[in-house]
């Protein structure tokens, strides 16, 4: 191993996010005591846990691990980097694999004052990506057959051979160990994540940041969501919670306890790093108390498939992910060499996936935790955009009935930005860090404060961006509602998608009278004809859409072939077409996020200040609020995806089949005077890329591609299912 990777192993110490408890006060002065004949002295009261209304204050000076002359001298946070042991060899080195934690704690809990509970976010991003990993680089991949089964080696454990406190183990840190940059990565530096939590780390919180096994500076296989990978999280927070051995680093078999831990976890992290906190939750694991997602995958079918058909660029997209933060797994600093086995295994899980077509296969219930409920019992504070194109809202829907059928305590808070945190908003009069604060301190620290009692649905409202509460997430009702207009005329409607990709072109490189480009949206609205059809609804009064809507309709083709044909349903709020009104609309400039301007800045004690912010809404003529996909090769099932596999009875050409579309879950004010449009489609380009044959000229009538097909719509049976809240 070249000298640059061994540095980034060295002195690091397992991450866990850890609160600690107490009601003593922070950094006072204990009254002075005298003896006849002795000087008069003071002594520093130990810095402890401190709650006022539920929440935890600060207690701790703040230090920048960040800074070029850092050290734990001094530092009321101490920094330090573990390897916790797993139990399994995934690389097949005879050893079991090893996991670095970065680890940040109260001093005043590793010198005995108070017991710390932890925040974890194991975000595999964190250690650092494989920046030059694209598409191309699958020429890395080594087309061999894999056998999964050779990833559960049980590996040979270490004998520890002495014992280090961390104390011992701070005095000892390298800030190298955590600072380093990545080898032909994107430039940034390791656990990039490590100043997120600062607002905790200074109230007394343990914070721990971890990618996992097969990410850089780790041991093992990034294996993207399989249970190995999820294993690895878990056996972290056995090391948090007094379960597991760790070592002080890869070579030496120094032992290291989490000392100052109570032994209570929090998971939370946003977009990959909330979805590892929904995988190890499904084990049961003893110490994990809640978790707090943020954009989480609760199932990676859904991912890049919906209803039978393929709907990603690339529905093979987990093997490329791995491959994206796989750090451990190449063999040279300039990672063009890639460890043989890894590369068959990640052929192997491309070759699988891609040939599910869509449908749902036993490849993607390995990556399905919403069926994994028996040992859930844990809460969870789920946090999710509703304009959230990257991962949509059926993911945090899906993990709000999971832990519902656990019978453990969930809420669901649902924002109107994108893909992205909630920091620095005020949900109804309450910042989301105090919220987030009361949550942690109740589960981590039994502070009595009522948290756990919030109503079970906290919704920001489309309109002016208020937030509003409901007791019950699936408690809606639903009404069909007629359409009083359509696009086209007759009594059927053909949509042919032979010409989607000409018209998409043209579209996305116009612009309107004032140079500014189209939107997503728009696009949808003005479908060329041919390539769409809109059913128009109007409203007398505003009406609050809650829950998921369902499109029912009847629809026959003549390409009964072909499997994996996309057929898209979006949902659009416009007033005429051409009327503006305001909207939270995302960005792409912005990652796809909705605009946000800071309006207040708040003391926040040594972390320096806090911004308080708003989204900010945006003119538009068209605002997409909800869509869903289907295949036109699988008719008849229900929301549930693994009702999606493979259908073996044919169809007829011609024939009508009934279809519903399960749209997106979402909660949209749709005002008076305004219109709902629906749109049905063939494949959307803003999320099913075009495969090499059809950009290469391949595509002839002989070898057609499952972009080119066409299906007719029965306009009677267009029924649109709108649900509410019940009672409204």
């Amino acid at each position: 191993m070249r000298e640059i990777r061994k540095a980034a192993f060295l002195s690091c110490v397992s991450v866990a996010t850890l609160l600690a408890v107490s009601m003593t006060g922070c950094g006072s002065k204990a009254p002075t005591s005298k003896e006849p004949g002795a000087e008069e002295t003071a002594l520093e009261e130990p810095v402890s846990l401190k709650f006022e209304d539920g929440e935890a204050q600060p207690i701790l000076e703040f230090s920048d691990l960040r800074d070029p002359y850092y050290t734990n001298e001094n530092s009321d946070i101490l920094r330090y980097c573990v390897y916790v042991e797993t139990d399994f060899d995934t690389d097949a080195d005879g050893n079991a694999d090893l996991v670095k934690v970065l680890m940040q704690v109260p001093r005043a809990a590793a010198e005995g004052n108070f017991k710390a509970a932890t925040i974890y976010d194991p975000t595999p991003y964190g250690a650092g990506t494989v920046e030059d990993n694209d598409e191309s680089d699958r020429q890395l991949y080594n087309p061999t057959p894999f056998d999964y089964d050779n990833l559960y080696g049980a590996g040979q454990k270490r004998v520890p051979a002495d014992k280090m406190t961390t104390l011992e183990a701070a005095e000892n840190a390298d800030p190298e160990s955590w600072n380093y940059y990545v080898p032909n990565g994107d430039g940034a530096q390791g656990f990039y994540l490590a100043n997120s939590y600062d607002y905790y780390l200074i109230r007394g919180f343990a914070v721990a940041e971890c990618g996992g096994i097969g990410t850089y500076g780790s041991e093992g296989f990034e294996l993207c969501g399989m249970d190995l990978e999820c294993d690895s999280h878990k056996c972290v927070v056995e090391w948090l919670a007094g379960n597991r051995v760790a070592y002080t680093d890869p070579y030496n078999n120094v032992e290291i306890e989490a000392d100052w831990s109570n032994g209570n976890v929090a998971m939370t992290g946003c977009s990959y790093g909330g979805t590892l906190p929904y995988e190890v939750a499904t084990t049961g694991v003893e110490g994990l108390k809640t978790i707090i997602p943020f954009a989480g995958i609760a199932s990676w079918y859904d991912y890049t498939n919906s209803q039978g058909a393929p709907t990603n660029y690339d529905v093979n997209y987990e093997d490329y992910l791995a491959a994206y933060n796989s750090g451990a797994a190449y063999l040279d600093d300039d990672w063009t060499v890639i460890n043989d086995d890894y590369a068959s295994f990640l052929w192997q899980m491309s070759q699988d996936q891609e040939a599910t077509n869509g449908d749902y296969a036993e490849v993607w219930d390995w990556l399905d935790y919403s069926h994994k409920t028996d040992d859930i019992n844990c809460s969870a504070l789920i946090v999710h955009g509703l304009n959230d194109f990257n991962v949509f809202t059926k993911q945090a829907d899906l993990m709000a009935q999971a832990f519902e059928k656990a019978g453990q305590t969930f809420k669901l808070v649902l924002h109107q930005n994108g893909h992205a945190l909630l920091d620095g908003i005020m949900v109804g009069n309450e910042l989301w860090q105090e919220i987030m604060n009361k949550w942690l301190s109740h589960y981590l620290y039994d502070v009595d404060n009522g948290i756990e009692n919030m109503p079970e649905v906290t919704v920001q409202n489309n309109l002016d961006g208020s937030f509003r509460t409901y007791e019950n997430w699936r408690d809606f009702e639903y009404t069909s509602v007629d359409y009083v207009s359509k696009s086209t005329e007759g009594e059927t409607s053909t949509v042919d998608t032979n010409d989607i990709a000409e018209y998409y072109d043209q579209y996305v490189n116009s612009t309107d009278d004032y140079g500014k480009p189209f939107t997503r949206d728009e696009y949808y609205l003005n479908l060329s004809e041919g390539t769409g059809v809109s059913y128009t609804y109007s409203f007398e009064e505003d009406q609050t859409i809650y829950g998921v809507p369902e499109i029912h309709v009847r629809m026959a083709t003549n390409d009964v072939d072909m499997d994996g044909l996309m057929v898209s349903a979006m949902l659009i709020d416009t007033i005429d077409y051409e009327t503006n009104f305001k909207a939270y609309m995302t960005k792409q400039r912005l990652h796809d996020t909705v605009p946000v301007k800071t309006i207040e800045k708040i003391d926040g004690g040594s972390i320096g200040h806090v911004d308080i912010k708003e989204y900010v809404q945006s003119n538009t003529t068209a605002k997409l609020i909800t869509f869903g996909y289907t295949d036109l090769k699988n008719y008849g099932c229900g929301y549930d995806s693994s009702e999606y596999t493979l259908k073996t009875e044919e169809m007829n050409g011609g024939e009508y089949y009934d279809y519903t579309f399960y749209l997106q879950p979402t909660v949209y004010t749709v005002e008076k005077g305004h219109s709902l449009v629906l749109v049905i489609t063939g494949w959307d380009p803003y999320r099913a890329g075009l495969d090499e044959d059809y950009n290469s000229g391949l595509v002839t009538e002989s070898n057609p591609s499952r972009y080119t097909y066409s299906f007719t719509i029965d306009d009677s049976s267009v029924d649109f299912r709108m649900p509410a809240a019940s009672g409204e």
